[in-house]
């Protein structure tokens, strides 16, 4: 499977989707966003705040992987997507007028049963999940560990 493809096509649908509630002017305004999997069509659907449907693509890489379940498959889409999402914020996607702080992108069933967080961003809210925070408490053992060894 390509992953880089995969990011890009990814990429693209949540970019398409962000320029359909920015075309409609200032009544479309999001500060979530939904996105479902269909492990059987290979499908990524985006809704809004209001659970209707933004946008949505096959993913053809995924199709046609052979995947071993729904849950393999789910992992490995749920990396792409992440790894997606961050590129995207990172080119400030999200700084898009229709977007609201906080905002988050969360993986839910066909019910909207939120089953994973795949973004938060709030300009004052730091989340602690963070993978840049990730051997935060490793760091500072290590840390107090030199600065302590002389007290010992």
């Amino acid at each position: 499977m390509n992953n880089a493809k995969v990011q890009s096509v990814i990429e693209s649908v949540f970019s398409l989707a962000i320029e359909k509630l920015g075309k409609d002017g200032v009544a479309n305004v999001v500060s979530d966003l939904y996105v479902q999997l269909d492990f059987e069509t290979g499908e990524l659907q985006i809704y809004g705040d209001d659970n209707l449907l933004l946008e949505k693509i096959v993913v053809f890489d995924w199709l046609n992987a052979s995947f071993e379940d729904e849950e393999a498959f789910n992992n490995e889409a749920i990396a792409a997507i992440k790894v997606a999402l961050a590129n995207l914020s990172s080119k400030g996607l999200f700084e898009h007028p229709c977007v609201l702080k906080p905002f988050s992108v969360s993986l839910v069933d066909e019910d909207f049963t939120i089953l994973e967080e795949l973004l938060f961003l709030d300009d004052e809210l730091l989340r602690l999940d963070d993978p840049l925070l990730k051997n935060l408490d490793e760091d500072l053992d290590d840390f107090l560990d030199k600065l302590l060894s002389d007290v010992k």
